[in-house]
């Protein structure tokens, strides 16, 4: 069994019955389904579906979504494939408008105990990792990209993530699969492609195994902030309420300014809200828990008449958070 296939082989057992495969088409899904469909083909019982969106951004994209169709037409595959209406999207990053619209298809497929696989690489990871750093991340952020975590009702899974982009194309090229060249990957207007293509070869020239030494760092920061993660979960629950919108304003201004501002991004992650970023927590800390009560002050990340914004209120003792649709 090649190595890589020995990466899904943990991963699928008798357990879970349905198994799926976001598929682009390109090198890194493709061998991720091949790999996907030879093990779960040595169980009975046991069903695969490929996943495939159609962004509808290239002029090739429907040629694309056809050879998808073809490739899992040829093995016996499930496929499904979503077309994107992209007069949808306005306004914000292209990029993460797409990746939202993805991931929530991908969500809506999911039943309960289902599994998806993602060809998330190495090289990904790392990428990730820069993208961050140049955005000013913390410890959260320098865990990169998760091996696995929920989705809707069902489980993502990424068993490629420790894996160069250089061994799938080797397997892709061993195996003799037939996959297609995004265009836009080119294109470096776009920040990743920038980051792929025009800084890390200047790294590799310098440092060949950047890659392996940083995915190290990850695993490290991974560690690191389980340790955190406990702690910051102990000190929420001091200032928790009965109600999951709410916390005690008077408990939170107790702790550190640094212990404030990990509690305030557990809480409103646990919300599933826009996290502040860290000129936005220093003024929540600095300033606002500190605002005239009598007021009834309000804060608000985003605009108000953006989706996705979060107003924070004050009520007597309650620091109160609200998404804004």
């Amino acid at each position: 069994m090649h190595p890589l296939e020995k990466k899904l082989l943990p991963l699928i057992n008798k357990e879970v019955k349905n198994y799926f495969v976001a598929f682009s088409g390109g090198v890194d899904s493709t061998t991720l389904l091949d790999c996907a469909d030879t093990i779960i083909k040595s169980f009975a019982g046991l069903n695969l579906t490929a996943l495939h969106i159609n962004h509808n951004y290239s002029d090739s994209s429907d040629l694309w979504k056809k050879h998808c169709i073809d490739f899992c037409k040829k093995r016996d595959i499930e496929i499904l494939t979503f077309d994107l209406d992209l007069t949808k999207i306005k306004g914000a990053s292209l990029e993460n408008q797409l990746r939202k619209m993805r991931y929530k298809i991908f969500e809506e497929n999911l039943k309960e105990g289902d599994r998806i696989f993602f060809g998330h690489h190495l090289d990904d990871n790392v990428e990730t990792l820069f993208l961050r750093l140049f955005r000013g991340t913390g410890l959260k952020g320098a865990r990169s990209i998760p091996f696995k975590r929920s989705l809707g009702k069902g489980e993502l899974v990424r068993p490629f993530l420790d894996i160069s982009k250089k061994d799938i194309e080797k397997f892709a090229k061993e195996r003799s699969l037939e996959f297609i060249s995004d265009d836009s990957n080119e294109d470096t207007f776009f920040d990743r492609n920038f980051v792929r293509k025009e800084i890390l070869p200047l790294v590799e020239k310098r440092w060949p195994k950047y890659n392996q030494n940083l995915n190290k760092f990850i695993l490290n920061a991974n560690d690191s902030y389980e340790i955190v993660f406990k702690q910051i979960k102990q000190d929420f629950i001091l200032v928790s309420s009965n109600k999951k919108n709410e916390i005690v304003l008077s408990k939170l201004t107790n702790f550190s300014k640094s212990k404030q501002k990990n509690i305030i991004i557990y809480w409103i992650d646990s919300l599933g809200f826009n996290i502040p970023n860290s000129k936005v927590l220093r003024e929540i800390v600095d300033k606002f828990v500190f605002a005239s009560k009598d007021k009834d002050p309000s804060f608000i990340w985003g605009s108000k008449d953006k989706a996705g914004s979060v107003c924070l209120k004050i009520k007597k003792d309650r620091l109160i958070a609200k998404s804004i649709a």
